[in-house]
């Protein structure tokens, strides 16, 4: 079964469509101006699998959620994150061994908040989040978690 999503973006002049087969999510852009491609990270019809650790920025009120994802369709998004603001606390508290963390909890965002989701990817000399937590911590966050890493 294909389940297929259509946002528009920049006042209605660009169009993504995600389309969600199975476990699988990838999205489709086109835009009517040719300036406009490589502005989203998704214009290049890259897929985000379940399981794959990615940031999720939500409106009303404005939040950048990072985590695992475990669903996305039509109704919105779920993570086992956090907030990016509370990921060193987590690494520290990790590291320190300390018995009450900051834990990620399981959490269903509506779609009408979510703006944006990103792969947690690095940026040039910059690490990914995940790529951080695996340098401080030894395991990398799937492993930590226990899921499998998703299949690209």
């Amino acid at each position: 079964m294909e389940l297929r999503l259509q946002f528009f973006w920049y006042h209605g002049v660009t169009a993504h469509t995600v389309v969600r087969t199975g476990s699988r999510v990838r999205t489709e852009a086109s835009s009517a101006q040719a300036g406009l491609q490589g502005q989203m990270d998704w214009h290049r019809g890259e897929s985000v699998e379940i399981n794959s650790i990615v940031i999720v920025s939500l409106a009303s009120p404005k939040e950048k959620i990072w985590g695992q994802l475990i669903s996305l369709d039509a109704a919105g998004v779920t993570l086992r994150g956090m907030d990016i603001g509370s990921f060193d606390d987590f690494v520290r508290q990790i590291l320190a061994q300390e018995e009450s963390t900051v834990g990620l909890a399981l959490v269903f965002y509506p779609m009408h908040r979510v703006e944006r989701i990103a792969r947690d990817e690095p940026s040039g000399a910059i690490p990914s989040l995940a790529d951080h937590f695996r340098e401080k911590i030894g395991v990398t966050i799937q492993e930590y978690l226990g899921i499998e890493a998703p299949q690209i």
